[in-house]
């Protein structure tokens, strides 16, 4: 009944709007006690034309660079990475928000460039361009915290191939140590 009635209001709206005097003078006049006349066949149409005008502005707000990004998937750190600890998420955050320097919620290129300096870990802008490309979601060319995360769960990977790659050595340095040592073991006793 009210998606009935807010209907026949907007037909009303859009009747006025265009200068055709059928029902009302004004849009916010008392209804009469007559039976409200049904709504003329182009009205579907009318909103149709509204709703198809609306997605191409939006097209071409999109192709101009204009448009801001629609978030239509609600982000919950603690679930969709547990991998980190809470300690951990609350510290990528805090950095987060320190090398956002436009505090627009992003990290872009130069941000990004100003944090891995701080961290110790230049690189060049492609390499920059790489790591964005690497876990940039939405195409935008920025970091969102979300995507930073990501970013820190393929380094902490990484982090985690590079110790046991570094172990593997370790034990084959130690394995030619024992080696040679019985080497020399034995030639004392064969001698």
């Amino acid at each position: 009944m009210a998606s009935e009635e807010l209907a026949s209001k907007l037909q009303r709206r859009l009747q006025w709007e265009e200068g055709d005097s059928g029902l009302q003078s004004a849009p916010g006049a008392a209804p009469d006690a007559e039976p409200q006349p049904q709504p003329p066949a182009w009205a579907p149409t009318a909103r149709a034309d509204a709703e198809l005008s609306a997605q191409l502005n939006r097209r071409l707000d999109i192709n101009e660079g204009a448009a801001r990004p629609r978030s239509c998937r609600v982000f919950h750190p603690y679930s969709e990475f547990p991998e980190f600890s809470r300690r951990l998420i609350k510290d990528l955050e805090s950095m987060f928000k320190l090398y956002d320097a436009g505090r627009d919620g992003f990290i872009d290129l130069m941000e990004l460039k100003l944090m891995m300096e701080k961290l110790g870990a230049p690189q060049t802008h492609l390499g920059l361009k790489s790591m964005i490309k690497e876990v940039d979601e939405d195409f935008d060319g920025k970091l969102s915290f979300r995507e930073v995360q990501a970013l820190s769960c393929a380094s902490k990977f990484e982090a985690e191939l590079k110790a046991e790659q570094d172990e593997r050595k370790r034990e084959e340095e130690k394995r030619k140590v024992r080696q040679a040592a019985f080497r020399e073991l034995k030639a004392a006793f064969s001698a």
